[in-house]
């Protein structure tokens, strides 16, 4: 077993980690069995740092303990994926209206250089090029809004819609529709107006219920 020193991870965090990001990529989908002794062979461990990582990933509400099942990838009925959206529709507004007021002239420029990047990934189609330019403009914002707990709660709930958020481009025309909702949202941020900022952050998450359907559709 690894014993953890000033600077490592321990095997149970590594593993966390690991599958953590495999539940990110849609490599371990909703619904999917974690199996503690495949794992445990897949990384050359005992099953109990395994188990350990698991119980981890279940108080991140990544996972799900089914007792005399096993560990499953939690699946998020409707209701929670809604309630997931709104939740970090309201946390991205609060961090769209604090990076207005706090970018640097520095952050500006990369933020206006990203979304121009983004216009031509929208017109060749290229969508996975827009998702990296996406993820981008929207860490931008996080970091300049400068609440790193504002920053942090984000990418909880990002990583738990990472799943269904994903299908969203799946849908025809969806990179101009997200592209043209970044519009009013740089805008705005480029002149430090905070409150615009917000509302059009909250319609872009929100997609005026269009991303509700999405989700509950790819749920199904």
């Amino acid at each position: 077993m690894d014993v953890p020193t000033a600077g490592t991870q321990s095997t149970p965090e590594r593993i966390r980690q690991l599958l953590m990001k495999d539940i990110e990529k849609g490599i371990l989908r909703p619904g999917q069995l974690l199996d503690e002794k495949q794992l445990a062979s897949r990384h050359g461990v005992s099953r109990t740092p395994v188990r350990e990582a698991l119980l981890m990933l279940t108080m991140q509400k990544l996972a799900v303990a089914v007792p005399r099942a096993g560990t499953f990838v939690h699946k998020p009925p409707a209701d929670e994926l809604i309630a997931l959206l709104e939740f970090l529709g309201e946390l991205e507004s609060v961090a769209a209206k604090l990076a207005a007021q706090r970018m640097t002239a520095e952050q500006r420029a990369l933020l206006a250089r990203i979304h121009q990047e983004s216009e031509a990934l929208v017109l060749a189609g290229d969508r996975t090029g827009y998702e990296a330019r996406n993820l981008a403009l929207h860490e931008m914002i996080y970091v300049s809004s400068g609440n790193t707990v504002i920053h942090e709660e984000i990418n909880n709930a990002r990583r738990r819609l990472s799943n269904f958020r994903r299908h969203v481009f799946d849908q025809p025309g969806r990179l101009r529709v997200s592209y043209d909702e970044h519009q009013p949202l740089v805008a705005a941020l480029l002149s430090g107006d905070g409150p615009s900022a917000a509302q059009a952050m909250h319609d872009h998450i929100i997609g005026k219920g269009k991303a509700f359907a999405d989700l509950v559709l790819v749920n199904k």
